[in-house]
């Protein structure tokens, strides 16, 4: 379980998110609201790409930042946004991911190519992200959250830049 206590998010002067306490049990929740709300920062501090300016969150009972490599191993995180390295492939890009996630290669090339294979994205794994679209990109921010089967998905903005029959597919996993 994943729990937050009392966090807040506060960039130079201006408040984010204040006193946010809530546990996210296993299944799966969704976060809504309007631009602005504060949804994308609150993934970010889940995924502990950022830390909080107060407050703490848990990870099966322990406080990050203890916790912090525990919870990156068993988390799948697909940001709104991100700077893909474009020299590599996406083969590449996935073998990355895995190592960070201390994932055997051999599993991270058989679990990346089945779910290249079922979103769509399998015949260009081998090319180059520099010459993806952006809702190849899109997929590829997908791919890698799955990888490692984790226990904790984080996704912001999972359909955006997707068509629909993409979109589609994405949300049978």
């Amino acid at each position: 379980m994943l729990e937050l206590r009392g966090v807040a998010k506060h960039y130079r002067r201006k408040d984010v998110l204040r006193d946010v306490t809530h546990s996210f049990p296993v299944g799966l929740t969704l976060l809504e609201g309007p631009s602005g709300a504060g949804k994308s920062t609150l993934l970010r501090l889940i995924a502990t790409a950022e830390r909080p300016s107060a407050g703490q969150i848990l990870w099966q009972g322990k406080a990050l930042p203890g916790g912090r490599a525990a919870l990156r191993r068993v988390l799948g995180y697909a940001p709104q946004a991100v700077d893909l390295p474009e020299e590599l492939t996406a083969r590449e890009f996935a073998a990355y991911i895995g190592a960070l996630k201390g994932l055997a290669r051999a599993g991270v090339d058989a679990q990346f190519g089945a779910i290249t294979t079922a979103i769509g994205l399998h015949a260009d794994i081998d090319n180059r992200i520099s010459t993806f679209s952006g809702g190849m990109r899109r997929r590829l921010i997908f791919a890698q959250a799955l990888l490692g089967d984790p226990q904790l998905i984080a996704l912001d903005e999972p359909t955006a830049e997707l068509d629909d029959a993409t979109a589609d597919k994405l949300g049978a996993f």
